[in-house]
């Protein structure tokens, strides 16, 4: 599996929001790892393979692509 630049923001925008604020969200395991992520993605321009991520930020993209997948199969149902 591979994670475009938009996955890597859309999980970034999903962890934030269920952050208790944004500076927690910030400082959290999880927001460092995206962050870091998002900013490797960035420099080398290019999408990011799951084997070459730790597991944390693994983890992070596919509960984000996971709940993705499940909201656009409810849009498309109704």
């Amino acid at each position: 599996m591979q994670f475009t630049l938009g996955e890597i923001e859309g999980a970034i925008h999903l962890w934030r929001v269920r952050a208790s604020s944004d500076a927690g969200f910030a400082g959290s395991v999880v927001g460092c790892a995206l962050a870091r992520l998002y900013g490797e993605t960035i420099v080398d321009h290019r999408v990011v393979a799951d084997n070459e991520l730790d597991d944390v930020e693994r983890d992070a993209l596919r509960v984000f692509v996971r709940m993705s997948t499940v909201q656009q199969e409810a849009e498309v149902q109704k």
